[in-house]
């Protein structure tokens, strides 16, 4: 070592990779350029090829600032996840808020009592059934991925915002809004005797804009955001084949 640093000229070669041409259809899709570079970067590495992108370091970043442990635990492979379900990363985020307001665990683990209780309903049938939608391995306990490809995979159901205007118009009675008592009637079809603790905090849940009262843009952006409550409407709706979750 110290004859080599004396020396006048020392001589060292380093390969990174193969030199990667694009061929026409590259050229034309530099989407495709970047996956068949990916493909011989991981080939050189000798690692496993995966389809984490810099929306993965937005998540990581976001979790690791909140002082999350195990912050890789909340990336995705948002490449995959974008290209699969036609989720963007500002809607992943907004996941990973409701996600979190879960309270999970050092390990990144929500249990169905903290599901339950940012669905608003508590613990009953319903809320265990959506619950274990997510938890495909009866793990008793979900990941930021399962619940957000969860949602996501309602959200993309093709007759997704038919079936929540026509949910919205079973609950209204032809004046444009929903009040709590309309919400209340038609949801007790799916949680029976739900108290009205937990129908006023899902009734708030609605109310986007707190003026007492649902309105249909309200309920809309209250599904888009949280779409695994599109379930609570199903038995009304004429898409609820369509929502597999049900």
């Amino acid at each position: 070592m110290f004859r080599m640093f004396t020396q006048f000229h020392n001589f060292m070669e380093v390969e990174y990779l193969p030199v990667i041409t694009p061929t026409k259809d590259n050229q034309e899709n530099a989407i495709h350029f970047a996956e068949r570079t990916s493909h011989v970067l991981a080939g050189a590495l000798n690692v496993l090829q995966t389809s984490h992108s810099y929306g993965d370091w937005m998540l990581l970043t976001k979790a690791a600032k909140l002082g999350l442990d195990k912050a890789t635990e909340y990336t995705v492979e948002m490449a995959w996840v974008e290209s699969s379900f036609n989720v963007s990363t500002s809607e992943a985020l907004d996941f990973l808020d409701k996600f979190l307001s879960m309270k999970p665990n050092a390990r990144g683990h929500v249990n169905i009592h903290g599901f339950s209780a940012v669905l608003r309903l508590g613990l009953c049938p319903y809320t265990e059934k959506i619950f274990y939608f997510l938890d495909v391995e009866r793990c008793g306990y979900i990941t930021f991925r399962q619940f957000l490809l969860g949602s996501a995979h309602v959200l993309r159901q093709p007759f997704f915002r038919q079936a929540c205007i026509a949910a919205f118009d079973e609950c209204d009675d032809g004046q444009g809004y929903i009040s709590m008592q309309q919400l209340g009637d038609v949801v007790e079809h799916a949680v029976p005797n739900l108290h009205h603790e937990k129908l006023y905090e899902l009734f708030k849940l609605f109310d986007m804009d707190n003026d007492g009262l649902i309105s249909r843009e309200d309920f809309m952006t209250c599904l888009l955001r949280n779409p695994l409550l599109i379930a609570l409407f199903a038995a009304h709706t004429d898409f609820h084949n369509s929502l597999e979750v049900m």
